[in-house]
């Protein structure tokens, strides 16, 4: 029973938009700001409106990668997305200008990566390397830089967090690529694992996760976000461990979806426990 209701929650974007929220909730932490509900709701809600729009432009691929995903009806899935784009952009202009503008880049990303709007242009996904940059990027931009438009925060913290984010998130997304290699190799899509070979992907994303430790040890003599620096080591060490059990051999999909998408939450409670 819960291994379904699981299912049912990964397979509507409705847990990838749980996670995009709380990647808000784990900066807010991380900035020591207050946790504004409008903001989180605006990120859960921008989050599943993309993935919602990306389960129509993926049905080919989605086949053989997420069965379940692919039985989903387009005419359901566009209409969510609206609903949602529209919301969230409701909500971010009814906080600022800025707000709305941080909300609008990922579903404009969302569009371009996920539409190919003339034959001669291809949709940003179909581009060897720039899909996982390109979702990275999103997830790391909304997540580091919504909080601030409620509070002001230093620069060097910005760059930090967004840097944070966007390995992790960078290193997740390549590791639900090697996972998705059969469906995206039959809808002529080339990622990374299938240009580098899983052995060097491996290799790749275990310098992209040493960048992190170097990161950890610029906080701790800088004396930045020291009373989270346990959480975010586990963070660190976490993604070794997806890393290496996700890329040694072939894994069942659901534990991908609840390891490494669901990463932010046991971030974010560990983050809760060290701020008590």
């Amino acid at each position: 029973m819960l291994v379904k209701a699981l299912k049912l929650t990964m397979s509507n974007s409705i847990f990838l938009a749980l996670n995009g929220a709380l990647v808000v909730v784990f900066a807010c932490f991380l900035y020591g700001t207050e946790i504004s509900f409008k903001l989180v709701l605006a990120a859960f809600l921008a989050t599943f409106s993309v993935y919602c729009l990306n389960m129509v432009t993926d049905k080919k691929e989605d086949v053989i990668n997420r069965s379940e995903t692919a039985q989903k009806k387009i005419r359901y899935c566009i209409v969510a997305s609206a609903a949602a784009m529209f919301v969230s952009m409701a909500i971010g202009i009814s906080i600022s200008f800025s707000a709305l503008l941080i909300l609008a880049v990922p579903l404009l990303i969302g569009c371009a990566y996920s539409i190919q709007i003339t034959k001669s242009i291809p949709r940003l996904k179909e581009v060897v390397g720039v899909k996982s940059v390109v979702v990275a990027f999103s997830w790391a931009l909304t997540g580091t830089f919504l909080p601030i438009t409620l509070q002001s925060i230093p620069a060097y913290k910005e760059v930090l967090v967004f840097s944070y984010l966007f390995a992790q998130i960078l290193v997740n997304t390549i590791i639900c690529d090697a996972l998705d290699i059969r469906g995206d190799r039959f809808s002529g899509i080339t990622t990374i694992p299938i240009a580098l070979g899983i052995k060097n992907t491996k290799k790749l994303l275990l310098i992209i996760n040493g960048t992190l430790v170097i990161w950890v040890l610029c906080c701790l003599l800088t004396g930045v976000f020291m009373n989270l620096i346990p959480t975010l080591v586990f963070g660190v060490v976490y993604e070794y461990g997806i890393i290496w059990y996700f890329l040694k051999r072939d894994r069942p999909r659901l534990h991908a979806e609840l390891m490494v998408d669901g990463e932010w939450l046991p971030l974010v409670v560990l983050m809760r426990v060290f701020l008590r």
